[in-house]
């Protein structure tokens, strides 16, 4: 089968990344990417050759809208012929599958982002076990049938394959250190009138190694005076970040989950007021420490020690997955 897969953001790669492993070896796949973030440097990093469709629009919802609209036209009209889709959070994906009158697979662990086009036009569709889809079927009129579920977590899809780059290490100017990334501040799904609180923490951990991942080059005047922080001029492997780091503190929620899979003392200090599921459960279980009080994150982070990494259950939930995605492929096989 011919298998398009779009990556539409940097958190895209590493999850699809094992799938297109196991993939390529029986279909032939066509493969875009939007130039937003790391994406397409993470992508050339690997190795992996797409086609460059689209850009960042910015924090501006209406900017977003129309580029979400125009990146749609552009890859209704570049995009070769498939016969299946396949992406995270599927809006694209899942419009041009229906324009095409194609199927289309769309994963999701994200409960509360715009979804609309993916879940009206999408026919196939993978969630976690966590995800609450009841809403879906209500709203959508999604069939129960089309939704198949994994026990697992989105991050557990590669962690089944980490292991550690023993040379990370040279790559920094020290060994001991906390990694700190900044919200997304220019995200839909961060309140307007939220604020960083990146530069009280370089203050208040000022006696302890930094490695800063900015999001933005604009970003970086952040550190300026510190002599106690390291910004690398290329994307970093974020799961040796996760694996060699004494704490994860990040605005966001993709590096929270995988320090706090890998074992790792986790801190976000996302903006919002509303947290996906998969974020709640790992609060819950104690994985990760949610607060934007500085005082809290800094006592946490003395406090905390390592825990037992997930790596063998990864590895189960990454088979369950490959099964599911098999499962509904051979539905559309010809």
């Amino acid at each position: 089968m011919k298998i398009w897969i779009d990556f539409d953001n940097t958190p895209h790669v590493n999850v699809l990344l094992p799938i297109i492993k196991r993939l390529e070896k029986d279909h032939e796949l066509i493969l875009t990417s939007r130039d937003v973030f790391e994406t397409v440097p993470m992508l050339e990093h690997y190795g992996i050759n797409t086609m460059i469709i689209g850009t960042h629009k910015g924090k501006n919802r209406i900017k977003k809208v129309i580029g979400l609209f125009s990146r749609i036209i552009k890859l209704l009209l570049k995009v070769p012929k498939f016969d299946i889709s396949f992406s995270l959070g599927g809006n694209t994906t899942a419009t041009i599958s229906k324009l095409r009158r194609k199927p289309s697979m769309v994963f999701s662990d994200n409960d509360i982002s715009f979804k609309v086009p993916a879940y009206r036009f999408g026919t196939d569709f993978i969630f976690p076990s966590y995800f609450d889809s009841s809403k879906l079927e209500e709203k959508y009129s999604i069939n129960p049938s089309q939704m198949n579920k994994f026990n697992g977590f989105k991050e557990d899809i590669y962690i089944a394959d980490y292991k550690p780059d023993p040379n990370f290490l040279e790559t920094l100017p020290f060994k001991d250190f906390i990694t700190i990334r900044p919200e997304n501040l220019k995200a839909s799904y961060v309140p307007l009138d939220s604020k960083s609180i990146v530069m009280d923490l370089f203050e208040k951990f000022k006696t302890y190694n930094i490695l800063f991942l900015p999001r933005y080059p604009e970003e970086k005047m952040y550190a300026e005076g510190y002599y106690n922080i390291f910004i690398p001029e290329k994307p970093l492997n974020g799961l040796d970040v996760c694996h060699y780091t004494t704490a994860m503190l990040t605005g966001a929620g993709t590096f929270a989950r995988e320090a706090a899979l890998l074992g790792k003392p986790s801190v976000s200090f996302f903006p919002g007021k509303v947290f996906l599921t998969v974020d709640k459960i790992m609060q819950g279980k104690g994985w990760e420490f949610k607060s934007r009080n500085v005082d809290d994150i800094y006592e946490y982070v003395q406090n905390a020690t390592d825990k037992p990494n997930q790596i063998e259950r990864s590895k189960l939930a990454q088979t369950e997955l490959m099964i599911i995605i098999q499962k509904i492929l051979k539905k559309y096989e010809k």
